[in-house]
C-alpha cells in the first residue's frame, strides 16, 4: 500500500498500489533498451559510420554490428523464428543495420518473454532468462555510451534532442511495441 500524505483532518490517505508482473516490466524495458539503439544508429551522422576512431580498432559501424550480433546466437537456440542474421561490420550500412536492430529486439522480446512465460532457460547462456535480458541491456549500454564518445571525438557529437530522446524509455518501448 502506498500512502499519501495527511491531509487537513490528520487522516492519511492509502491507496492501493497496482500489482506489477516482474517479467512485463523487465520485457518492457529491454523493449526500451533495444529501441534506443535503433534510434541513435537512426540518428547518427552518416560520415563518421566507417571512420577509424582515434587510437583504436571498432569503428561506429563496427560497434553496432558487435552490439546487434551479440546474444543473437543464444537466442537462436532457443527459437529461430525470427531471429535476424548477424551483420557484417565491414559492409553494414546504418539504414540495414537499423532494420536489424529492430528485428532482433522483437525476436528476443518474443523468445526470451516465452522462455521466462514457461520457466525455460536460453540455450547455451549460462544464466536464466530473466537475466539474460539484464546482461544485455547492460552490454548494450556501455556499446551506446562508446558510440557517443566516439561520435564527439570524431567531431559529430549527439543532438541534444537525441540525447533527451535515449533517456525517455516508455516512448522508446511503445515505439518497438513495448513487451507484447
Amino acid at each position: 500500500m502506498r500512502r499519501a500524505a495527511a491531509g487537513r483532518s490528520g487522516y492519511i490517505l492509502v491507496v492501493p498500489r497496482r500489482r506489477i508482473d516482474p517479467a512485463a516490466a523487465l520485457l518492457t524495458a529491454y523493449a526500451a533498451s533495444a529501441r534506443i539503439n535503433q534510434y541513435l544508429v537512426e540518428r547518427l551522422a552518416p560520415a563518421i559510420w566507417r571512420v577509424p576512431p582515434p587510437g583504436g580498432k571498432r569503428t561506429i559501424a563496427g560497434l553496432v554490428a558487435h552490439l546487434h550480433n551479440c546474444g543473437l546466437r543464444y537466442v537462436e537456440r532457443t527459437d529461430p523464428k525470427g531471429v535476424p542474421a548477424e551483420l557484417d561490420r565491414a559492409r553494414v550500412t546504418a539504414a540495414q543495420a537499423a532494420r536489424a536492430l529492430g528485428a532482433k529486439a522483437r525476436a528476443v522480446v518474443r523468445i526470451v518473454g516465452a522462455a521466462m512465460n514457461n520457466g525455460r532457460r536460453i540455450v547455451g547462456f549460462p544464466h536464466d532468462a530473466a537475466h539474460y535480458l539484464a546482461y544485455y541491456m547492460a552490454h548494450d549500454a556501455h556499446h551506446r555510451g562508446q558510440i557517443v564518445q566516439l561520435a564527439r571525438q570524431l567531431g559529430y557529437p549527439i543532438s541534444q534532442a537525441t540525447m533527451i530522446g535515449m533517456w525517455q524509455w516508455p516512448r522508446r518501448a511503445e515505439e518497438l511495441g513495448g513487451a507484447a
